[in-house]
C-alpha cells in the first residue's frame, strides 16, 4: 500500500504508507507554525490532492525560513519536508532557484532523492 499524491490528474509522489503519513503529518504541524495552508487536500486517509500555487507557496516560505535560521536541529527538521517537496515542484514545472550556494547544495540533494510516482 502507499500514499498517493495528486496534482491534476498526475501522480507527482507516492511514497509507502509509513513515509506518506510522515510527510502529511510534518508539512502539517509546519503549515500551523507558519499559519499557512500547505495546499495538501484530503481525498481519503491515502490520497492527496496539491493545489499547485498553494503549495508552491507555502514551500517558497519553509525554503526562506529554513535557510534563514541559524538552529541546526531546526533546520534539518525542516529540510526533511522540504526534500520531498523540492521533487515534487520539479515534477510540477515549478521548480525552487538556489540564491547561495549552501541552497544549491541542498536542491542538488533534494533532486537526487529517489521518489517513486
Amino acid at each position: 500500500m502507499s500514499y498517493v499524491f495528486d496534482v491534476g490528474d498526475d501522480t507527482v509522489w507516492s511514497p509507502a504508507l509509513r513515509v506518506g503519513d510522515l510527510y502529511v503529518r510534518f508539512m502539517t504541524q509546519l503549515g500551523d507554525l507558519f499559519n499557512l495552508s500547505t495546499g495538501l487536500r484530503a481525498m481519503a486517509s491515502d490520497y492527496y490532492y496539491i493545489d499547485p500555487d498553494t503549495f508552491e507557496a507555502f514551500v517558497k516560505k519553509v525554503f526562506e525560513e529554513n535557510f534563514r535560521s541559524s538552529h541546526p536541529v531546526g533546520r534539518a527538521m525542516m529540510e526533511s519536508v522540504l526534500a520531498p517537496s523540492v521533487v515534487i515542484l520539479d515534477r510540477i514545472n515549478r521548480p525552487l532557484s538556489a540564491g547561495t550556494p549552501e541552497q544549491r547544495e541542498f536542491l542538488e540533494k533534494a533532486r537526487s532523492l529517489s521518489m517513486a510516482r
